[in-house]
């Protein structure tokens, strides 16, 4: 999920959603979960388009994870 951090999207609930997708865990211990969450500063929802340079290469790397390797959420 991703967001800025001038977003008509309330924090609290993109964290919400986060964490039911099973972030929001400690990743050294855990082990990185399955989810992400990017807050994108200076920059709002439509704004993120103009971004596609944070956003390409964040998108991409997610897209290519290993995301077997992830611990199951619960």
């Amino acid at each position: 999920m991703a967001i800025g951090d001038a977003d008509g999207v309330r924090y609290e609930h993109a964290l919400e959603l986060f964490r039911a997708k099973g972030g929001g865990k400690q990743g050294d211990i855990d082990g990185l979960p399955k989810s992400r969450l990017a807050i994108l500063p200076g920059t709002t929802h439509i704004g993120m388009l103009q971004r596609t340079n944070w956003l390409n290469p964040m998108i991409t790397e997610f897209l290519d994870s290993d995301l077997s390797a992830a611990p199951p959420t619960f």
